[in-house]
């Protein structure tokens, strides 16, 4: 007889209609328990054949709560995305710091920021699929060890070619560090959920401001180090690679892996960090998992329009961020004045690709200040969203975030001359975009099924990169239009993601996580 109870949804679902699928694990053979992974007991029967329990991975971490078990995860996970950030300085200042020594022209940086672009969307697939197929650890594993390894041989290069062969891998490992969100996202009890990912967010903060730190302490008058500021800017996947052995793998990926006993070790040591106890019974198994990692699976019916807005909100995000970062300097000078000055100057955004890129010999304490505090004002919005994005419904938090931000663009358009006004508009949508980028991770972590969680994942970081990269060739061609629809093309972009948010199909905020497509249908 066809056995059907996994193919039902999950246990508290089918618990509201009179029917618990945890007592098909009474009716178990012999035969079936062993190939499900099912412990023995002492006795020698097997264990389900004597339970009159049983409990999903989303019971035990809900039981255990928050402790010494997550606190960890999120240290850990916090130290790759510290070594994001840390990525992210490098990459906007090595071009012009290796100038000074290369002499290099404006397509060679091009090209640089081309290449790596491209390969962070390509590694962001990549390590999607293998953390659905080969777990998250080993995802996060493999892109720390090539984050490490190819950014520290670059540091001895001996011609630019060589460094970008060496920082295009870099890029790609830059791809999978997204699947930390993954990890985090599966041991959370979901009412803390939100709050825990967005402490992430503040690790990549800390790491931009402390890059930010070091690029000025090796670019001092008189000193030039940027193989040195090259070298320290590895040392975030140094300590997260060596800290590798101690990230648990995700019991959800285990079990849909039907690795039952690997899983239970993790729930049992999960327990004992947290000292609570594990619900009483033996973890529900999961079978019929199906392929896992298949991207073609988000655009099933049922995960379609999510999928699909999901994707639109990414490369919104990307987009609308990438141009503020470009007009910023503009908004923050004193040629305001002049609308006819701001046009001219936003037409050298591109440039000729043959002149020059201007070294960056050392950085004054002026230009320090400028550059570090234009960065950390993007940031409290982290704050800001961790205190609320517990307590309001996913949905109606990135509808209002999404439409103030396109508030605080539009405002940009008022013919004022005070600088703290413009700043302040600028920053307060800035900080928005971020929060929402992450909101969009967090959300797409919650939406899927184990089985195409990483996948998810790594497809939502694909559309901002997408964002990331489609920016300059939409602006130079609205440019020609003129400097405003620049800014009128992010308010809008921004407004019609606040109305993609409000049709979204789920709304997340405390859902219990699926482990399989079916457990939506």
């Amino acid at each position: 007889m066809a056995d059907r109870r996994y193919h039902l949804r999950s246990p508290s679902r089918e618990r509201k209609k009179g029917h618990d699928p945890r007592s098909a694990l009474l009716r178990m053979t012999k035969d079936e328990t062993r190939a499900a992974n099912v412990p023995q007991m002492q006795s020698g029967a097997p264990a389900a054949l004597i339970l009159s329990e049983a409990y999903t991975a989303e019971e035990a971490v809900n039981r255990v709560g928050i402790g010494r078990f997550q606190i960890k995860l999120i240290v850990l996970s916090g130290f790759v995305w510290m070594a994001k950030g840390f990525d992210l300085v490098v990459s906007v200042f090595i071009n012009s710091l290796m100038s000074c020594e290369w002499n290099l022209v404006k397509w060679q940086s091009a090209l640089m920021v081309t290449l790596t672009t491209l390969f962070t969307i390509l590694g962001s697939i990549v390590h999607g699929i293998w953390a659905d197929k080969y777990g998250r650890r080993t995802a996060l594993s493999s892109a720390l060890i090539f984050m490490f390894v190819f950014g520290a041989v670059s540091v001895g290069v001996p011609s630019y070619t060589w460094f970008l062969v060496f920082r295009t891998i870099s890029a790609f490992s830059l791809g999978g560090f997204s699947q930390a969100v993954t990890l985090c996202s599966e041991f959370i009890p979901g009412r803390y959920r939100g709050r825990f990912i967005f402490i992430l967010s503040c690790f990549f903060a800390v790491g931009v401001i402390l890059m930010l730190g070091i690029l000025y302490a090796t670019t001092r008058p008189g000193h030039f180090y940027w193989r040195l500021f090259t070298a320290i800017a590895t040392v975030p996947a140094l300590i997260a690679m060596i800290m590798m052995r101690f990230f648990p793998e995700s019991i959800r990926f285990l079990l849909v892996n039907e690795e039952y006993v690997s899983a239970r070790c993790i729930a049992d040591e999960m327990s004992s960090d947290n000292r609570k106890p594990l619900p009483r019974g033996q973890l529900f198994p999961v079978r019929n998992a199906g392929k896992r990692g298949n991207c073609c699976r988000l655009l099933e019916p049922i995960h379609m329009r999510s999928t699909l807005l999901f994707w639109y909100m990414g490369i919104a995000a990307g987009m609308s961020y990438y141009f503020l970062i470009e007009v910023s300097s503009l908004y923050l000078s004193d040629v305001q004045s002049n609308i006819e000055e701001i046009h001219s100057a936003a037409h050298s955004f591109m440039g000729n690709l043959s002149q020059p890129v201007e070294c960056l010999k050392n950085i004054t304490d002026a230009q320090y200040l400028r550059i570090l505090w234009t960065n950390a004002l993007d940031f409290p919005g982290f704050v800001v969203f961790m205190i609320v994005v517990d307590v309001i419904d996913r949905k109606k938090l990135l509808c209002a975030s999404c439409l103030i931000c396109s508030l605080f663009i539009f405002l940009l358009f008022l013919p004022t001359g005070d600088l703290v006004m413009r700043a302040g508009f600028l920053f307060c949508s800035r900080t928005l975009l971020l929060g929402e980028m992450n909101m969009l991770l967090l959300m797409a972590a919650e939406a899927y099924p184990t089985t195409e969680r990483g996948i998810a994942v790594g497809m939502q970081t694909v559309a901002l990169y997408v964002g990331f990269f489609i920016t300059p060739y939409v602006e130079e061609g609205l440019l020609m239009l003129g400097f405003r629809w620049v800014v009128g093309f992010s308010g809008v972009i921004m407004f019609l993601s606040a109305i993609a948010a409000a049709f979204l199909t789920w709304e997340t905020r405390g859902m219990e996580l699926m482990d399989l497509i079916e457990d939506r249908s």
